[in-house]
């Protein structure tokens, strides 16, 4: 698809025009019904080609579990459902280490996790939502301390605004090396780029089952840096979701 023909088809007021355009993009049609011009990749390559190709705004939301319920997507941007995101799970035992894509919902995790005795501890705090929109969602004040993103967050894959996939870090502490961009990401509410998949650090449940879970309420995230915003996002195409 050339530019010229992206920009034609890219108008979500048309969006029968924008669901042929979407299908000839990525090949496969992926559209929701929806009260809303929206997609859901199941695929990390689909949501690069998306990236890539459409010329329009996109919105990243998992499952919109940190909207208010009155909650209107708008109206002049593409809605990039990352729900149906679960390619990857893979617990490794030797290294009590789980890589996990961005659309798993936390209680599926939680379950699959509980199966062979571990947990990860950041994620307890969370009632509901996904892997991808918690990342991309959490406040700073939950980073820190034992059971906080930075301990429990080893590595993440995202796909920037301009559809360049990009890993940082790895499945243990000496895979980062230099600068730690781990955590740009985290709390970016969608706005520098789509989270894909994540590494966290495991730990037993025995060992965790006398400290227990504070489940919080959710908070909104920081203020984004501009200077982040404009190295990430260069053309302004990415709305605040999850």
């Amino acid at each position: 698809m050339s530019a010229a023909e992206g920009a034609a088809g890219a108008n979500p007021a048309n969006p029968e025009r924008l669901r042929e355009r979407l299908r000839d993009l990525l090949g496969v049609d992926r559209w929701v019904e929806a009260n809303f011009p929206a997609v859901a990749p199941s695929a990390e390559e689909e949501v690069v080609k998306l990236l890539q190709s459409y010329p329009g705004e996109i919105m990243v939301i998992g499952q919109g579990t940190s909207f208010p319920s009155e909650f209107t997507p708008p109206s002049d941007a593409l809605i990039l459902l990352t729900s149906r995101l679960v390619e990857h799970f893979s617990y490794s035992a030797e290294d009590q280490v789980v890589e996990i894509s961005a659309g798993w919902s936390l209680a599926e995790a939680r379950s699959r996790l509980s199966s062979v005795g571990v947990v990860v501890p950041a994620l307890e705090r969370f009632p509901n939502g996904t892997i991808g929109g918690r990342l991309a969602g959490i406040s700073s004040r939950h980073t820190g301390g034992r059971d906080g993103w930075t301990q429990s967050l080893l590595g993440i894959t995202v796909a920037t605004p301009d559809g360049e996939k990009l890993q940082f870090g790895g499945r243990c502490i000496k895979d980062v090396a230099g600068y730690d961009l781990r955590h740009i990401f985290t709390g970016s509410r969608g706005n520098l780029g789509v989270i894909l998949k994540a590494i966290f650090r495991c730990r037993p449940q025995s060992e965790w089952a006398a400290y227990g879970y504070p489940v919080s309420t959710p908070r909104p995230a920081g203020r984004i840096s501009p200077v982040l915003r404009k190295l990430l996002d260069p053309k302004g195409r990415m709305r605040s979701g999850v």
